[in-house]
């Protein structure tokens, strides 16, 4: 059963929402990389497994593109020197033909390990957009 996190390690954990947010205000793809350790795994890509220079490469090209996104932490649960947070994404492609067309939410899981020195390194996550779901409108795939 997961444990409540201490302060100091929910304030680090909640830290990387807002430093990824900030990160992509101002392009600043090194701000990003800070959270992340010698690999990552991406469930959303075809090669999930990413090495540091591959991520930083992959967030690069975004910020290239111009997109902003927003982070929003809804929940971390931590479990000894692992952490899972969960949250929303918004994202904004100022490319889009109108302002509408080039928002979207998402939905993001992480996983986050703690580092011998404290700090936390994020090494697994996966996002998705946001699906209406009613009883009513039972979607079978």
């Amino acid at each position: 059963m997961p444990h409540a996190a201490s302060d100091a390690d929910l304030t680090k954990l909640l830290a990387i929402a807002h430093e990824f947010t900030e990160a992509f205000k101002h392009a600043d793809v090194d701000r990003v990389m800070q959270f992340y350790g010698d690999t990552y795994v991406d469930v959303n890509l075809r090669n999930p497994l990413q090495s540091h220079a591959e991520r930083r490469q992959y967030y690069a090209q975004l910020m290239k593109r111009g997109l902003r996104v927003a982070v929003q932490t809804d929940e971390v649960m931590v479990e000894g020197n692992v952490a899972f947070i969960r949250g929303r994404i918004e994202v904004r492609d100022p490319q889009a033909a109108n302002e509408n067309s080039g928002v979207r939410e998402l939905r993001y899981v992480e996983v986050a390990r703690k580092a011998a020195n404290g700090s936390w390194q994020v090494i697994w996550g996966m996002d998705g957009p946001v699906q209406e779901w009613s009883p009513e409108q039972a979607w079978i795939p």
